[in-house]
């Protein structure tokens, strides 16, 4: 049996989602009485701005179809998860890069009434700024440089590391490239290719030398774009 890419994704993100830290809070008095709402999450108490956060939402005793939930102030975008494993998972996707959302859990009554059942605050941060790779070779490690020269398909990549739930990739955009001993203008590169000119300057280079990939223009996932710089020890 062939597994797809997006039959692979399924089950990471079932498999996060069954693996969640569980976020309890207490809540304010709703009719005279403490009431819990359980939010369980990928990170203890943060999201991440413009990303699909998966989230899984619960009340004891409570079936999912009587749940009211939403985030205050407008502040993100939140919707049942299609991809979820059951009917309980809810994606959020923050609007602001900085400050808390609230996930307001409330109770369906009859008719139009509904009853407060949790007020869960959340931080929001951005994603920490990926690793930069020259192939599979991570920055500050040492990189061969007949791996360089005569191995065809090469790229200056980026990784988000140690996220356990599904990414798209960040995409570098372009990159200067340079060797210690080169006296000589930078390479500037768009894309994430070694280009020909690249080669060229590696082609003089020596293998006590380092090699400088400075200004890596980065676009993240929640489509900020950095800035980034490493440099390889050649061997």
């Amino acid at each position: 049996m062939v597994m797809t890419i997006e039959t692979r994704k399924k089950m990471v993100r079932r498999a996060t989602i069954m693996s969640m830290l569980l976020f309890t809070a207490m809540m304010m008095p709703a009719y005279g009485q403490y009431d819990r709402a359980v939010v369980a999450l990928t990170r203890l108490d943060y999201v991440y701005y413009n990303i699909d956060n998966p989230m899984s939402v619960s009340v004891p005793g409570l079936m999912p179809k009587d749940l009211l939930v939403y985030i205050g102030e407008d502040k993100a975008f939140i919707h049942r998860d299609p991809d979820g494993s059951n009917v309980n998972d809810f994606i959020v996707r923050p609007k602001d890069s900085v400050g808390t959302i609230d996930v307001h859990v409330d109770e369906r009554l009859e008719g139009k009434l509904t009853k407060t059942r949790g007020i869960v605050r959340l931080r929001v941060v951005t994603l920490p700024n990926p690793t930069l790779f020259l192939g599979y070779v991570r920055q500050g490690d040492t990189v061969a440089l007949d791996d360089l020269l005569n191995k065809g398909y090469i790229q200056v990549k980026a990784e988000l590391e140690g996220f356990n739930f599904p990414l798209d990739a960040p995409e570098v955009l372009g990159y200067e490239f340079n060797r210690s001993e080169s006296f000589q203008l930078p390479v500037v590169v768009e894309g994430n290719r070694l280009t020909d000119e690249v080669r060229d300057m590696l082609a003089k280079a020596r293998r006590d030398e380092t090699i400088y990939i400075e200004q890596v223009r980065v676009r993240l996932p929640d489509q900020r774009i950095v800035t980034l710089k490493a440099q390889f020890p050649l061997k």
